[in-house]
């Protein structure tokens, strides 16, 4: 048991390995345009003379603490075990496969470990209740006395495709260690049309995101009910600029419960997640950067549904609401005489309102091969707030040893 334990340990260690090598090296970009930059030049490449400038840093930042802060799904193993010293062999300790994205109390058992991956598609749909496609994200409004000179609009496609590499490891039978590694290609294009301008561009992005540090210690245990302390670790490993992280270490401490009821097994969890720094957004009207969310809640809850002993089902619902979080506003700014004779605009800037979003899940875990499970989940965006994607598909595979 030793020699597997120093075995599975190293895979924990390989994993922080190659996650210290990658974030050690830039981001690609496609031809060294960043979608920071992408942003910033669409909105400054049209409208000259009318006063639009940086903007785009607005959209660049919201969109950095979206990617930053999106669920990477549970890196719990699915196989749990307890271990009956008097006759030195292992049993399950739950008879489902636990939630997809949230945590359960119970540990993985002494000695016991896995390693898995998950695959998320993001395709954002709105930023603030405005579509991203159909015109209706305005950049600036830009006004000769009360009535509307040039309109400034943006069309946007951004997507996601994160590789979550994770592995769990029990030290003991009451505390786990994991890791989780994402890798993430973002890919945006977009049109930015004012005052019969137009420009369009592309650019890409693909590194390391934050890396993840988890720990789970089992505080109670009653059967298969149990309580349990979390702590996960969120490092700034993203790169800012390709918008692939926050800047910020934020620390999440939370509270776990879960128990098994028949063939249904109801979790949940919630906690505080701290920052050591505010997350920043340009705002084009003070041109600088200015603090916006600080500090977060983070809930989970759910139901697992033993269909048969190789196939778990799960519902669950997931939030997180970040204390002043940065949101997408419009404020007016007057304008200085000029040739245009353009006397004000209301000009897209950042509110630090708060920023609550929530969204619903549903999945699968199926046993198809001895401890290997395969996970489909689809997500569901419930509230309009931050950049919105409003179907999310997460698929992964995991491996119990």
């Amino acid at each position: 048991m030793k020699q597997s334990r120093l075995t599975l340990l190293a895979m924990v260690w390989l994993i922080a390995g190659c996650a210290a090598s990658v974030s050690a090296q830039a981001p690609t970009t496609e031809n060294g345009l960043s979608p920071r930059q992408l942003l910033t030049r669409l909105t400054n490449g049209v409208g000259t003379g009318t006063g639009v400038s940086s903007i785009g840093e607005v959209i660049a930042d919201l969109t950095a603490l979206a990617v930053s802060t999106a669920p990477l799904g549970s890196s719990a193993g699915g196989f749990t075990f307890t271990f009956d010293p008097e006759t030195r062999t292992f049993s399950r300790a739950a008879p489902s496969f636990g939630p997809n994205l949230g945590e359960r109390a119970i540990t993985a058992g002494q000695g016991r470990a896995n390693f898995g991956l998950n695959f998320i598609h993001s395709t954002y749909d709105s930023l603030d209740g405005l579509n991203l496609h159909d015109g209706s994200l305005d950049t600036a409004v830009l006004k000769i006395g009360s009535a509307p000179a040039y309109v400034g609009s943006a069309d946007l496609d951004i997507k996601t495709d994160t590789l979550v590499l994770f592995s769990n490891v029990a030290l003991n039978d009451w505390f786990d260690f994991g890791i989780a590694v994402p890798y993430v290609s973002l890919k945006m294009t977009g049109v930015h049309t004012i005052a019969d301008e137009q420009v369009s561009g592309s650019a890409t992005a693909s590194g390391l995101g934050d890396v993840a540090l988890r720990a789970k210690v089992r505080l109670y245990r009653r059967g298969p009910e149990g309580v349990a302390l979390g702590v996960d670790a969120r490092l700034p490993t993203g790169d800012r600029e390709a918008l692939l992280g926050t800047g910020v270490t934020r620390t999440l401490v939370s509270g776990i419960w879960s128990t098994t009821r028949g063939r249904l097994a109801p979790h949940a969890s919630a906690g505080f997640e701290y920052w050591t720094n505010p997350f920043q957004v340009y705002d084009p009207l003070q041109g600088a950067a200015i603090d916006a969310g600080r500090h977060a809640l983070v809930y989970n809850g759910g139901m697992e549904w033993i269909a048969s002993d190789r196939l778990t089902v799960n519902g669950e619902f997931t939030g997180r609401s970040t204390n002043n979080g940065g949101r997408l506003g419009y404020r007016d700014l007057p304008f200085r005489a000029n040739p245009f004779g353009i006397t004000s605009a209301s000009v897209a800037s950042v509110t630090a309102s708060g920023l609550s979003q929530v969204a619903v899940s549903g999945g699968v875990k199926w046993n198809f091969a001895g401890s290997a499970l395969l996970t489909a989940t689809i997500l569901k965006s419930v509230t309009d707030a931050g950049l919105r994607d409003d179907w999310t598909p997460v698929v992964g595979m995991d491996w119990g040893f």
